[in-house]
């Protein structure tokens, strides 16, 4: 966010974050000693804030373009509903005292309780079960125009935001309701099974939602330690080499210590090590007895390289020009691997 301060998608994402994590935190501060606010108030703001963190959700989902061009029609109708249920919830909190009646707001229950967190339940999971099912339609309609990871992990989110719709919220509603209207639950329990498909339905939505970058974690990891890797393979040939051609250094001479605990620009460093290699093979290429063959073995080149570095401190005169570890195949790799195998041979 810091650094691409002005991406409106970024910004979405940045406050979803932060929503979540106050929304969750707030779970954890009834359980803090010495509070100097109703015992109850947590709870009210993770309503809340899950509300506005849904709404933001949704207009992230109904983006379209590189440049994330938020529809402001569905957004603030969405916006809208998320005020309008966050005023009722305050409403309900302020006018009921569930202390009363041996019940506390966060202890969902259909069998008991007073009108007010009875009420304070059904909005506040009609809003969500709303939010839930547009958000599981979006993410499985945004995963048909996405690439395949992100497509992926698009539709594991849908199936868990469904699953929190249709397993908690929507029985939930259907709870509440029927204990304001008719005394009767309707459905038997849920206090007792909801909880469990919320859980499976929040852990499958973050999964969804990590997925892509996990996995594009991964294949950095990946890609960083076949460099790191690959650097330190090649460090026999190209000490040899920068002792006798100092100048092809591109970065300050570090010790084979410092080498080993070296993290950060990897990649960056592996192939200015290749192009260090390649320009000391074209300067020692001069002192080869020999021309080098597609055909030579790398512990054969290297005996020629050694040749060719005993020839060079002998002061003979440059007799023949040729490619070191000639590569079999094009391109960098193809050359990158015949470096490689010089300097394991060495």
């Amino acid at each position: 966010m810091a650094r691409v301060p002005r991406d409106r998608g970024l910004q979405i994402v940045t406050t979803c974050t932060v929503l979540v994590l106050v929304a969750l935190t707030a779970q954890l501060v009834v359980a803090l000693p010495g509070t100097h606010f109703p015992q109850q108030t947590p709870v009210l703001v993770e309503f809340i804030l899950l509300n506005f963190f849904f709404v933001l959700l949704l207009g992230l989902l109904r983006t379209s373009g590189a440049r994330f061009g938020i529809s402001r029609g569905p957004f603030l109708a969405d916006l809208a509903l998320a005020v309008a249920a966050g005023t009722i919830l305050v409403v309900a909190f302020a006018v009921t005292d569930p202390s009363s009646a041996g019940t506390k707001y966060g202890d969902y229950t259909e069998a008991s309780g007073p009108p007010g967190v009875l009420v304070f339940h059904l909005v506040g999971n009609l809003f969500m079960a709303y939010a839930t099912a547009c958000g599981a339609y979006l993410s499985w309609t945004a995963a048909r125009h996405a690439l395949a990871h992100t497509r992926r992990g698009l539709r594991v989110a849908a199936v868990g935001l469904a699953i929190a719709c249709l397993g908690n919220h929507v029985p939930r509603v259907i709870a509440m309701a029927g204990r304001l209207t008719i005394g009767d639950p309707v459905l038997p329990a849920t206090s007792a099974w909801t909880s469990t498909m919320l859980a499976t339905g929040v852990a499958l939505f973050f999964l969804g939602v990590g997925y892509p970058g996990a996995r594009t974690a991964i294949v950095k990891i990946r890609l960083w330690a076949q460099a790191k890797r690959r650097y330190h393979e090649l460090r026999p040939l190209w000490e040899l080499l920068y002792r006798e051609f100092p100048t092809i250094a591109l970065l300050p001479h570090r010790s084979p210590r410092r080498d080993w605990f070296t993290v950060r620009r990897m990649r960056m460093r592996y192939y200015r090590r290749v192009i260090e290699c390649r320009d000391g093979l074209v300067c020692l290429s001069s002192y080869m007895s020999v021309s080098v063959l597609p055909s030579h073995t790398p512990a054969e080149q290297a005996e020629l390289v050694r040749a060719a570095i005993r020839r060079r401190a002998d002061a003979t005169d440059p007799t023949t020009t040729t490619v070191i570890a000639p590569p079999r195949e094009p391109g960098m790799e193809g050359d990158t691997q015949a470096i490689i195998a010089l300097s394991r041979a060495l």
